[in-house]
């Protein structure tokens, strides 16, 4: 279970966060909604450990977050944690097999079963035959698959997605949308998901909203 803790964010003298706790069971997929400021990335980066709060607590499986830092906070990031962005974030300098490797190459605790997992991931994806691709021969519904790919390669225990449809056209949200759902099914994996894309909340356990630094259950 992660679970946030009154939790407030401050920049300058906008509150963007205010005394938020949230409960999220692993193995669902959770979608976070709220206009543009509405602090939901916010929220995300300080529940996946990339920011801190003002205060409040983040705890994992009982387990407080906070406090890590050096080696500890990023091999908790390597091992529990997977990360998809709007803008992707692929390596350009790498094709896309080694872009979905690398997590699992940088990880101390490397696994021989690596590249059958990456070739196993590229199928469920759909993108098989992309594997020597670099990334500018890829089209954008592509690069967001190869980024799922690489997020899952560590098998962690959630994936947050920060507005991961919000360069896609309506066609490719679509499936990317249907693609997160599967993943959910096969694999039992959790996703949080902040977005304006509110088709998220068809295939999500649960959603909510962020409105003037609280948080709602919709």
């Amino acid at each position: 279970m992660l679970v946030g803790k009154n939790i407030s964010k401050s920049f300058g003298e906008l509150k963007v966060l205010q005394n938020i706790n949230v409960e999220f069971q692993l193995g669902n997929i959770i979608s976070i909604f709220g206009g543009s400021g509405a602090g939901k990335s916010t929220l995300l980066y300080i529940l996946s450990t990339l920011d801190k709060p003002d205060s409040g607590k983040v705890e994992f499986n009982g387990n407080s977050l906070i406090e890590l830092s050096g080696d500890n906070l990023s091999n908790f990031r390597n091992e529990k944690i997977g990360f998809v962005f709007q803008s992707h974030n692929l390596l350009n300098e790498f094709n896309v097999f080694e872009n979905i490797c690398m997590p699992a190459y940088v990880s101390k605790n490397k696994s021989i079963g690596v590249e059958k997992r990456a070739r196993q991931l590229l199928s469920d994806l759909g993108i098989e035959n992309k594997e020597n691709n670099m990334p500018n021969q890829l089209s954008g519904g592509e690069k967001q698959r190869v980024a799922i790919a690489r997020s899952l390669i560590n098998s962690p225990d959630i994936v947050f997605a920060d507005e991961p449809t919000g360069n896609l056209d309506d066609n490719n949200s679509k499936k990317f949308i249907k693609l997160i759902q599967n993943l959910n099914e096969k694999y039992n994996q959790t996703f949080i998901v902040v977005s304006h894309n509110k088709e998220f909340q068809k295939i999500s356990s649960n959603s909510f909203e962020l409105i003037n630094g609280k948080i709602k259950s919709i």
